[in-house]
């Protein structure tokens, strides 16, 4: 049934992403940022038992982590794009996709996750 559950929930992520364009959902540097960290965040905790667990808490962690980085590179001007409207949109947009992917992430990891509740 768990499975049924992540297949409904990435059929409505999916629909979106494919209604608004898929192109837009796309950054390697995001989905490296997130389960680099993501992998780094489950062998700090040290228990294999909740491996997948702390992956996906891992996850978020780090999407929130790599929207913040993506939005002070934005307010420095790292890209000098600081006062371009046009150029401003699409930078905000990459820089909340580490968000969607720690969630996404998060989802899956619910579904294999083994380790009893209550632990």
């Amino acid at each position: 049934m768990k499975f049924f559950g992540l297949l409904i929930c990435f059929a409505i992520i999916g629909g979106a992403v494919v209604q608004i364009g898929p192109h837009l959902f796309n950054d390697v540097m995001s989905g490296i940022f997130v389960l680099g960290g993501a992998l780094g965040f489950t062998l700090l905790k040290n228990r294999p038992q909740h491996m997948a667990e702390n992956f996906g808490v891992g996850a978020v962690y780090f999407g929130w982590l790599g929207a913040l980085v993506g939005l002070i590179a934005i307010a420095g001007n790292a890209f000098g794009i600081w006062g371009d409207v046009a150029a401003m949109g699409p930078a905000l947009a990459v820089s909340m996709l580490p968000v969607l992917y720690g969630y996404t992430v998060k989802l899956a990891c619910m579904t294999i996750s083994t380790a009893p509740k209550g632990e």
